[in-house]
């Protein structure tokens, strides 16, 4: 564990009063993080348009090639010379690939003890061990400052829900972080109001959480007629994003629902766009594809495929062409909202693989080909799949007060259109969404296998 890290667990143990003034006092972030961290933003502004970024590529590959064993017996120390090249080139890998070989990935011309130990998320299979620099949070802390930055974010005081858990206190704070974090697994109404005492009194306008706790802190906040009105935005990301979570927080409620895709590998990272709903690619963090099922690149807007990522910031254990498991569709290569030239993409899933709703014979739908009319989205305020039994599928509704009894059938006969004619549906009603252990949201419990 490095002194930094350490150093952020301890200072939470402070006084939450002591810590309030520590706080009030620390507003530059290059303070805190340093003037590597003021260069690397410097580097996020410069490849803003994402042009003259190949020889980023290119020496991350051929350092690659040229130090670690698994690409040096591969492409026996070949240099690589262009994109072009590159794709005809390298192969891709992915996770099974890594866990058989993982000695062969490390970088042994790098001093490994500067290094953490960290594992891929996800909700099954054998978890994957990762080596990232223990300066990483320059990177990661530039680029995602610079993210929030469209929503209005200026490294000021966030709230923080999401997977802490806290004995005896209501709440910490991290002065060096400028944080003010919660217990993410007592999420419950009364512990809902203290949360909103406490953002309220602190005037904390940005929530930093998951897109599942977003919606069910706001919901709290709509039941109740709280005013909401200070909170500027909810910093969300980690997990799917559906329409009924932003129907609520944006449109009807009128709070920004700014979010994020990334991924423990730490090879891709996107972010919303100040001016419209769509991912748009940071270009300096990691080179990003989107192939088909084939591995042939997709440029044709509308289309799905995986994300595919390639490490620009970990010489000790570089990933190169790495199949993420996670999928979005294409938008182009140019937003006309901002005039970003970068991969712009939306209606990303993770780990889409969990996502599957099977028929009795094996075949399968998406989550995403359920999604509801937004008619049928007014009348409840939370929905979630359970699959125990191929060609069996339990829908769980939250009722929203507009729900009434006709939507029941509206829904089985949305549900019953889209899997097979032999495929056996219930609807149940419960007043709260199940959670997995990490207290993250799942839009589907399934203990059914391929």
């Amino acid at each position: 564990m490095s002194w930094r890290t350490r150093l952020l667990g301890d200072v939470t143990r402070l006084p939450n009063r002591l810590n309030l003034a520590l706080m009030a006092i620390n507003r530059n972030p290059a303070f805190v993080y340093g003037q590597a961290y003021s260069r690397y933003k410097n580097e996020l502004v410069a490849g803003n348009d994402g042009k003259g970024l190949d020889p980023l590529l290119l020496r991350s590959v051929n350092d690659a090639i040229g130090h670690v064993e698994y690409y040096r017996q591969r492409y026996g120390g070949r240099k690589i010379r262009s994109i072009a090249e590159f794709e005809e080139t390298i192969n891709f890998i992915d996770k099974d690939e890594i866990l058989q070989n993982y000695d062969s990935f490390l970088n042994r011309t790098v001093d490994l003890a500067e290094y953490d130990q960290g594992t891929t998320g996800g909700t099954s299979g054998k978890p994957l061990k990762l080596l990232v620099p223990q300066n990483r949070y320059i990177v990661e802390m530039a680029t995602m400052h610079t993210l929030w930055g469209k929503a209005g974010y200026r490294f000021d005081v966030r709230g923080v829900i999401r997977n802490h858990r806290l004995t005896g206190r209501d709440f910490i704070i991290n002065p060096i972080t400028r944080e003010v974090i919660f217990d993410g697994f007592r999420l419950d109404d009364p512990y809902f109001g203290v949360i909103y005492r406490v953002l309220k009194n602190l005037q904390i306008r940005f929530i930093h959480c998951y897109p599942s706790t977003a919606y069910e802190f706001a919901s709290y906040l709509f039941r109740k007629g709280l005013d909401a009105s200070f909170i500027k935005a909810f910093l969300s990301g980690s997990e799917n994003i559906f329409d009924y979570q932003i129907d609520l927080i944006q449109n009807r409620m009128g709070i920004r629902f700014y979010n994020w895709y990334g991924h423990s590998e730490k090879l891709v990272l996107a972010g919303y766009c100040e001016k419209v709903d769509t991912y748009h690619v940071e270009p300096t963090y990691g080179y990003f594809e989107l192939i088909d099922e084939k591995g042939n690149p997709i440029k044709e807007p509308g289309k799905t495929g995986e994300i595919v990522g390639t490490s620009f910031h970990n010489p000790g254990m570089p990933f190169i062409r790495y199949r993420t498991g996670d999928f979005a569709e294409y938008v182009g290569d140019h937003c006309h909202a901002c005039g970003r030239r970068v991969p712009i993409i939306k209606n990303v899933r993770g780990r889409w693989s969990g996502d599957r709703i099977y028929n009795a014979d094996g075949s399968f739908v998406t989550t995403t080909a359920l999604n509801l009319h937004s008619d049928l989205y007014s009348a409840i305020s939370g929905i979630q799949y359970v699959q125990e039994k191929k060609g069996e599928l339990i829908v769980l509704i939250i009722k929203s007060p507009e729900y009434r009894m006709n939507h029941e059938k509206a829904l089985y006969e949305h549900f019953q259109s889209k899997l097979k004619k032999d495929a056996f549906v219930r609807i149940e009603y419960t007043d709260k969404l199940r959670k997995l252990p990490n207290g993250k949201f799942s839009h589907i419990i399934s203990s059914v296998k391929a």
